[in-house]
């Protein structure tokens, strides 16, 4: 039977979405925007940052660009600053070298429209109807987000709508796949093994 074989402490009780990972060194993302910074081989932490974003913006997902030596933040709610359409979502980015939240958003996504650019592919009309393809593609909320290391594809999953965005490291969204409801439930976590394979 497997256990638990350690814990660190590194913080009080709070609304924790993700974390991810740079060598020995964790960083845990709340909603209201802060990150925890702890240290796996001392464990525990040893440094929190507060950005400018709060509960309003709902960070959900979390990510390390190794490439860029920075994180990503995929946030569920509203954006940083504030936008006439509800629909359109932010990732932002955290700067490693400096340690300071970068202002200008690293990809605002509008994936209605970004959708129309895609051609689409095997897409059954008996089971996904106009009217149900758009409604999915409004309800576009980033529950988590992954860099493929292979690729070095940027894959953002929403549970709302049920939706997996894949967006080159150039920030071009190449596609956008609709999962099923009955294998996939409540969808909030992504990420990927050495070799490129996805787990969700």
């Amino acid at each position: 039977k497997e256990k638990v074989i350690s814990k660190i402490d590194f913080g009080k009780k709070g609304d924790y979405e993700s974390v991810t990972h740079k060598d020995n060194v964790a960083y845990i993302s709340e909603s209201n925007g802060t990150i925890k910074v702890v240290d796996l081989e001392l464990g525990k932490k040893i440094d929190e940052y507060h950005t400018p974003l709060s509960s309003r913006n709902d960070v959900e997902g979390l990510c390390y660009d190794a490439t860029n030596n920075q994180l990503l933040i995929a946030c569920k709610g509203q954006l940083e600053k504030k936008h006439k359409n509800g629909h359109i979502k932010g990732i932002y980015s955290f700067d490693l070298n400096t340690n300071k939240f970068i202002e200008k958003p690293f990809k605002l996504i509008d994936l209605k429209k970004e959708s129309e650019s895609i051609t689409p592919l095997n897409l059954s009309k008996s089971s996904m109807t106009e009217g149900n393809i758009s409604s999915r593609l409004k309800s576009f909320a980033p529950s988590a987000i992954a860099i493929n290391p292979v690729s070095s594809n940027i894959y953002i999953l929403s549970t709302r709508g049920k939706l997996l965005t894949v967006m080159s490291s150039g920030k071009v969204i190449l596609g956008i796949y609709f999962l099923s409801h009955h294998i996939y439930g409540q969808p909030e976590g992504i990420t990927f093994d050495e070799e490129g394979n996805m787990l969700i």
